[in-house]
């Protein structure tokens, strides 16, 4: 069946043509983008939380695992430098930024017990 142009236009002016309306599927795309997108802000929000606790957990005693997955023990911080020196099993000593701390193993034990 052939249209005639005014029959386009008669379409389009009652809303049947291709501009019609609202499209509730553009709605519900967007509005998983947000909740995706407020997700991953919380996740990495949390990420960093526990970064920063393990980085000040980071105390001379604390056994604490490094970035690299290495295990040892703090033996001196230097706070300026941003530099804690871990202690392992082997009994070698080495130098590692206080960012390179992920995880507090083993906290160290307090001085008031």
């Amino acid at each position: 069946m052939n249209a005639s142009p005014q029959d386009a236009q008669v379409l389009a002016a009652e809303g049947g043509g291709a501009t019609a309306g609202f499209d509730p599927f553009l709605l519900i795309m967007i509005a998983i983008l947000v909740i995706f997108m407020f997700l991953t802000f919380r996740r990495g929000k949390k990420l960093r939380d526990e970064q920063s606790k393990a980085r000040g957990g980071a105390v001379v005693g604390a056994q604490v695992v490094t970035a690299g997955g290495m295990v040892g023990t703090v033996v001196s911080r230097d706070e300026e430098a941003q530099r804690v020196t871990l202690e392992f099993s082997s009994g070698d000593r080495v130098d590692f930024l206080v960012g390179a701390i992920q995880q507090v193993v083993e906290p160290a034990a307090s001085t008031e017990d």
